[in-house]
């Protein structure tokens, strides 16, 4: 079966892709990238709170001009915030920043390089047009959530680059190279009238517009710049190849369009495992790409001296989360809504929470095990899409640093004697979650109950949730001398386990 909340485009795609069947080859499967270049970029955070800006820049490393699509995501349920195209020349790189505003934030930019729509002098602010307006059952990208539909809501979440496909028109490509450092003509491909999709009849200097394969290539970079604190924690994003599928010419969409997103993957994922690579089959492409990103364990380090006035937070994203967790009100006598797996809740006011198991252990290897539901300790469970944990070394207590000042986030304390520094180990293993209607796997068999865990349609069962993130710290040198800088901080990108196990066929 198919997710009943996927489009007809989206459905279309996928019938035409399992018509023709999937190639068995490297380039025929999704999977993560092992060089830092491919066809996606999953940039697992962007902020502007507690004196952030976000910085990124996409890079083009070949010899073809691409097509990309950027989406900006807030971080409570993975709405949209802004979306347009990205037009690449040959060898270039787009630049921009996610700035603050006194409402939201917005994104800026003094790069030359085509966007589709143009982005303005002053910077496009981001909107709360998907997660405002009356609250819509079942998963949606617009609409009511039961959450804030405040503006403040878009300063901190997640952003992902898409590659549509190759430019292969000659005048289009002439009007996107640059020429003294500016683009020859960026109307072209900002008209209302282009159309470069794969149904396309549009004829452009005497050729097709249409958009060829994408071919990957694409590299990035973000950084989280407190200019007042004088911290860049730079990261670069999660980088997926063999997206796209092989049954199509492009999945060009205009840059007035959300699609194509994470749901356009090839239906086969690839996963190196014990030494071997695990290829699985699924009904959703968000699936493929969840089966990348699924981990049993999560593993990083805090910092929290008092000599330094340290302190660490932790980003965990979970890019799938919006295509498989629907909103519930639950005031709604009867629902209707169904979950997919591997996630466990449904989403409204306070999010949808998933529990986890965690573990402290100092420097000196003494441990401690907690399980992560709102208790004595103060924590809570990870509710949001992007959910920033934070650490104390009182438990209870609130941070005593919080470096990303996140309002989506769990704060935990330690209860650890010389806890001040150490490791954690984040646990996810949750089974027999009550649950309305089932919770579809993606083999698209229901369970009545809920579980951390996902099944392909060849019988893969991958343990977790699908997670992407990193921890950044600060150390603050309260010695230094007049006029030497004195605050230092790092990005640590997490550790992992991955569990998969085959059923019987």
């Amino acid at each position: 079966m198919h997710k009943f909340k996927r489009n007809r485009l989206t459905l279309a795609l996928v019938a035409a892709i399992g018509s023709a069947g999937i190639a068995g080859t490297t380039s025929a499967a999704v999977h993560l990238s092992d060089d830092g270049q491919g066809q996606v970029l999953i940039y697992p955070y962007y902020t502007t709170r507690a004196g952030n800006d976000t910085y990124l820049s996409v890079l083009n490393t070949t010899a073809l001009s691409k097509a990309l699509k950027i989406r900006f995501l807030e971080g409570k349920n993975g709405r949209a915030v802004v979306y347009f195209n990205i037009y690449l020349s040959p060898y270039d790189i787009w630049t921009a920043a996610v700035v603050n505003t006194p409402d939201g934030a917005k994104l800026v930019t003094a790069d030359k390089s085509c966007t589709a729509p143009a982005i303005p002098a002053g910077g496009k602010d981001f909107t709360n047009f998907a997660y405002s307006g009356a609250a819509f059952e079942g998963i949606q990208q617009s609409g009511g959530d039961g959450e804030t539909t405040s503006l403040d809501r878009t300063r901190e979440g997640y952003f992902e680059i898409i590659e549509m496909g190759t430019i292969t028109n000659t005048a289009i490509n002439a009007a996107i190279t640059h020429a003294s450092g500016v683009p020859t003509n960026c109307a072209v491909v900002q008209a209302a009238t282009m159309d470069m999709g794969p149904a396309s009849e549009l004829i452009v200097g005497g050729q097709s517009a249409r958009a060829f394969k994408a071919t990957g290539g694409l590299s990035g970079t973000a950084s989280l710049i407190n200019v007042a604190g004088g911290i860049d924690y730079g990261y670069a994003p999660v980088v997926l190849e063999g997206f796209f599928p092989q049954a199509v010419e492009n999945i060009w969409f205009a840059g007035q369009h959300d699609l194509p997103d994470l749901s356009f993957a090839d239906l086969t994922s690839l996963v190196h495992y014990k030494g071997s690579v695990v290829s699985s089959t699924w009904y959703a492409g968000e699936d493929s790409v969840g089966a990348l990103l699924m981990h049993e364990k999560i593993i990083n380090e805090y910092v929290l001296d008092s000599a330094t006035l340290s302190g660490t937070d932790w980003v965990i994203t979970m890019p799938t989360k919006r295509y498989d967790v629907p909103v519930h009100n639950p005031s709604v006598v009867t629902d209707h809504t169904q979950l997919f797996s591997p996630f466990t809740r449904k989403f409204w006011l306070g999010g949808a929470c998933e529990r986890f198991q965690y573990r402290f252990t100092n420097r000196e290897n003494y441990s401690i095990s907690f399980v992560g539901f709102t208790g004595e300790d103060g924590s809570v469970p990870l509710c949001w899409t992007s959910t920033v944990v934070g650490f104390s070394k009182t438990p209870g207590l609130a941070v005593n640093n919080s470096l990303l000042g996140s309002t989506n986030k769990t704060e935990l304390g330690s209860y650890l004697e010389n806890g001040e520094n150490g490791w954690l180990k984040m646990s996810f293993n949750e089974t027999d979650i009550s649950v309305v209607n089932d919770q579809i796997d993606g083999n698209g068999f229901r369970h009545g109950s809920a579980t951390q865990s996902l099944t392909s349609i060849n019988g893969d069962t991958y343990f977790g949730l699908p997670t992407v993130g990193f921890m950044v710290q600060d150390f603050i040198n309260q010695n230094a001398a007049p006029g030497i800088l004195a605050t230092y901080g790092g990005n640590f990108n997490h550790k992992y386990t991955t569990g998969i196990s085959r059923l019987p066929q």
